[in-house]
């Protein structure tokens, strides 16, 4: 399977994912953005956030995290284990701010921790589709989704400490996240939390110029 990046759905096998489910579902979940160039009567165009939201809320999204969260083979052709897949469906549902009931909030809890983290360059026979960025992209939603129809966002930068892990809408008039001044890659929204996750960073935190060496040598081998 192709990959990307390490977030979700920068990979074709997350895709394919969001492809069968919108199909389970009967309504677009990916591209759920009104087209105009495509036909009205194209079932799977994208008929709006507030459209597919309001679709999945009607039931359809509760049978679809009861369907797999059981033990039986997926009949569509996945290869995803059904953690998941749970995983992958509520990314979905969250995006577009669906509710998604407490029962199944337990759940995810619960299955994120049993997918197989595979690393950057995994095997292709032993890539498991989950990747470190994705699970921490996912702990951070569970703990800022605020289920109340607000769709949530995933790409939005946000602060690096993960107890804190503000974007800027979150921040105080006039303030903005800060990139750290050596790697340019990462935000903080403080000195304070710089500081406290400085111990954590300090392992990996290094210059454009440096990371840009380290792939040369990765690609030269």
């Amino acid at each position: 399977m192709g990959r990307w990046g390490e977030r979700f759905f920068e990979g074709d096998n997350d895709l394919d994912e969001a492809s069968m489910m919108s199909e389970d579902a009967g309504i677009e979940l990916y591209h759920y953005e009104i087209d105009e160039r495509e036909s009205a009567d194209f079932s799977f165009s994208g008929k709006g956030l507030e459209a597919t939201r309001e679709h999945l809320n009607n039931g359809v999204l509760s049978r679809l995290f009861n369907k797999y969260s059981t033990n039986k083979p997926f009949a569509d052709g996945s290869m995803s284990c059904k953690e998941l897949r749970l995983v992958l469906l509520a990314v979905l549902a969250m995006r577009l701010g669906a509710t998604i009931e407490p029962v199944h909030m337990d759940l995810l809890r619960n299955a994120y921790t049993k997918i197989n983290v595979s690393p950057k360059y995994a095997f292709v026979l032993a890539d498991s589709g989950f990747r470190a960025p994705m699970k921490e992209q996912f702990e951070i939603a569970l703990a800022k989704y605020k289920n109340d129809g607000t769709p949530y966002n995933f790409d939005a930068i946000r602060c690096e400490y993960k107890p804190c892990s503000k974007e800027n809408n979150e921040l105080g008039e006039g303030k903005t996240l800060k990139k750290c001044g050596k790697c340019q890659e990462i935000f903080y929204c403080s000195e304070e939390c710089q500081t406290h996750d400085w111990t954590k960073h300090k392992k990996t935190c290094l210059t454009p110029e440096k990371r840009a060496e380290q792939e040369r040598q990765r690609n030269a081998v």
